[in-house]
């Protein structure tokens, strides 16, 4: 009887626990560090959806589509760019995207999509291409905000959006967001 008592409690923690851990597996976040974080990889492809070290990410060039940044003085802040976007006297040492061979370049717009909105779109849905406007597209996403939605393409012409759900400012900073691809 106490065996059967403690399985009812037991059986719905771990149902909560295992439904849990489904929804982060469902809507996994990245996080990408500024030029002077040494304990977040700041480079990232998105058509492997994997982040790199700078050092790594030289090693596989031409995958890389965006990476972290973090420049005050012009009104960045915390920004994402790509290796083909001209950012240049912000890495430091032999592997800075300068120096590659292959250079691919991003583009980014800030859309008006809410959170709640970007939260509505599954991967492949046709709004992650309709968001993106090409006449307004720039080379950087600038002074990335918490609840800011920017649509992107990748130079393979991989169209995303990306929602940021957490900026720390500085060139030790960081950038969180989700991400739906088509």
């Amino acid at each position: 009887m106490r065996t059967s008592f403690a399985l009812l409690l037991i059986l719905p923690l771990v149902a909560i626990m295992i439904s849990g851990c489904e929804k982060e597996k469902e809507d996994p976040s990245v996080t990408l560090g500024a030029q002077a974080n040494a304990t977040v990889p700041g480079f990232y492809s998105v058509s492997l959806d994997k982040s790199y070290t700078m050092s790594q990410a030289a090693d596989n060039e031409v995958a890389i589509d965006m990476f972290c940044f973090y420049e005050a003085e012009t009104g960045n802040n915390i920004a994402l760019a790509s290796p083909g976007s001209g950012i240049r006297d912000i890495f430091t040492g032999d592997n800075i995207p300068d120096n590659w061979v292959t250079k691919n370049t991003t583009y980014f717009f800030q859309t008006t999509l809410t959170a709640t909105q970007f939260e509505a779109v599954q991967d492949g849905d046709v709004l992650i291409e309709t968001s993106f406007d090409t006449e307004n597209a720039r080379k950087k996403a600038k002074d990335v905000q918490v609840g800011q939605v920017w649509a992107f393409r990748t130079q393979n012409g991989t169209y995303g959006l990306i929602l940021a759900t957490a900026v720390t400012q500085g060139t030790d900073g960081t950038v969180t967001f989700k991400v739906r691809t088509k």
